[in-house]
């Protein structure tokens, strides 16, 4: 598969399209092996994806969907075996991977029950980007001055994929509520908040496969097909990211970079 050809660091390109979502931190642990299952899972998705827009029948272009669909998410619609609602996992499955990030603040609503998945090796592209991500930014050491540009650049590249949105909480009538936060980006350029990037491209994927799943074909093969290529298309940008201001180049930064400019990134920074 094609991997972004040159590495952007330009000042002056990176002003213009906003800073990372969170200082870079720390000893980044074993993020490496996740960078890479990442990588091999948008791969697998992309062959299925391309196998369901040249399926045979109906039914094959639904069950390639559902097989992307369980890239994303790490878990299967269920779709295939009856209709309704898409199992997905839950907010704490996704925010979170350890009960140790739980906020016992919560506990008066939501309960003291850890999240059902405490392993980010049972997660989706989805689950894992925000484990990596967590790791990058948590820690409590400073990487060196001529790290932290790289690593920003990955974090930025990875939130164009998986969503700039983090967990963070609120108070509403004197209880503590967790929030899924966007606004930290307030003062990001008025481009991102127009573009797809701000909640992630990989919800696009992820609602494409749903549309594919949810459809009606009636045998109709060919639309099936057609939206299955468009689902090609999708995880095909979140591989390659976008060219946002036409200059000719993907540069890791906001609303360009996608995984190849993480793994890019990743290797610049030594995680791979």
């Amino acid at each position: 598969m094609p991997r972004l050809a040159t590495f952007v660091l330009l000042a002056t390109f990176w002003t213009a399209h906003g800073n990372s979502a969170e200082f870079p931190r720390g000893d980044y642990g074993a993020v490496g092996p996740h960078l890479l299952a990442m990588d091999d899972m948008a791969t697998a998705a992309h062959a299925a994806a391309t196998m369901a827009a040249n399926a045979a029948t109906v039914e094959q272009v639904k069950r390639q969907a559902d097989v992307v669909f369980g890239y994303v998410w790490g878990a299967s619609s269920g779709l295939i075996q009856q209709p309704g609602a898409a199992m997905v996992h839950g907010w704490k499955s996704r925010w979170q991977v350890t009960y140790s990030d739980f906020d016992p603040a919560f506990e008066a609503r939501y309960g003291n029950a850890p999240p059902r998945v405490t392993d980010p090796e049972n997660l989706g592209i989805v689950g894992r980007g925000r484990y990596v991500r967590r790791e990058l930014t948590a820690a409590d050491n400073r990487p060196s001055p001529e790290l932290r540009p790289i690593v920003e650049q990955l974090i930025s590249s990875l939130n164009n994929v998986i969503g700039w949105t983090r967990m963070d909480d609120g108070v509403t009538k004197a209880e503590r509520q967790p929030r899924v936060d966007l606004t930290y980006q307030w003062d990001a350029p008025k481009a991102f908040w127009q573009s797809s990037a701000d909640t992630g491209w990989l919800f696009e994927v992820q609602a494409q496969a749903l549309n594919i799943l949810k459809s009606n074909y009636a045998g109709d093969l060919v639309t099936a097909r057609r939206h299955a290529r468009d689902l090609v298309k999708l995880i095909e940008k979140c591989r390659d990211g976008v060219d946002a201001n036409h200059d000719g180049t993907v540069g890791a930064v906001m609303m360009e970079g996608g995984l190849n400019a993480v793994n890019v990134a990743a290797r610049e920074a030594g995680l791979l």
